[in-house]
Formats: C-alpha cells, sequence, structure tokens
C-alpha cells in the first residue's frame, strides 16, 4: 500500500475558504432583484464608506451626497443600514445589499 497522497489537510496547512455574501435577512443581491427594479434603479456610485461600531458615526458618500442610515436620495434610493462590507439600500419596496466595491 502506498502512502496517502499530500494535501493541504493531511500537512496541517489552513486553507481559505471562499467568502460568501450572508445578506441580512429579506435583503437580495442586486442580480436576485426583479428586472422591472433593476431597470428604474438609478446609477449609484458610492464613493466613500464609513463603517464604526457606534452607528451614530457610520456615514457613505452616495451619489455625492452625505448619508446616515434612513436617509433618502433624489432618486427615491433610501440607505437602510450601513455594514462592515457595504451598504443594504431600498428601492420600490426591495431591498438590496451594495458591497463596498460596487457590483
Amino acid at each position: 500500500m502506498g502512502k496517502a497522497p499530500k494535501t493541504a489537510a493531511t500537512i496541517g496547512v489552513q486553507v481559505p475558504t471562499p467568502a460568501v455574501a450572508a445578506f441580512p435577512a429579506g435583503t437580495k443581491s442586486y442580480a436576485e432583484l426583479p428586472f422591472s427594479v433593476r431597470k428604474a434603479l438609478p446609477a449609484l456610485k458610492l464613493s466613500m464608506h464609513v463603517y464604526a461600531a457606534d452607528p451614530a458615526q457610520r456615514f457613505v458618500i452616495l451619489n455625492d451626497s452625505r448619508m446616515v442610515e434612513g436617509d433618502k436620495t433624489s432618486d427615491e434610493v433610501t440607505l437602510r443600514e450601513i455594514r462592515p462590507d457595504g451598504v443594504v439600500l431600498e428601492f420600490q419596496g426591495q431591498r438590496f445589499f451594495y458591497p463596498r466595491d460596487g457590483f
């Protein structure tokens, strides 16, 4: 019998697992939004993202406007939550996750 092939597990090396986006309950990815919502959604530009443990210190610059949780853009996009990895936005009753680095 031969030896078992060397793998990361057999030589004790930890291999990182790919990160999987965990969306908050009731939140979808952009791709999961209905086509009509994606078509109507205005262009989004997240140019600054500041996350802090204290919610009062969190803010983003979205479409050239400084916003905090609960604010709404002139295009009716509401900022629902600022997370360490991006923001939860709502448009036409649909909540979706917008990552820090964009779509």
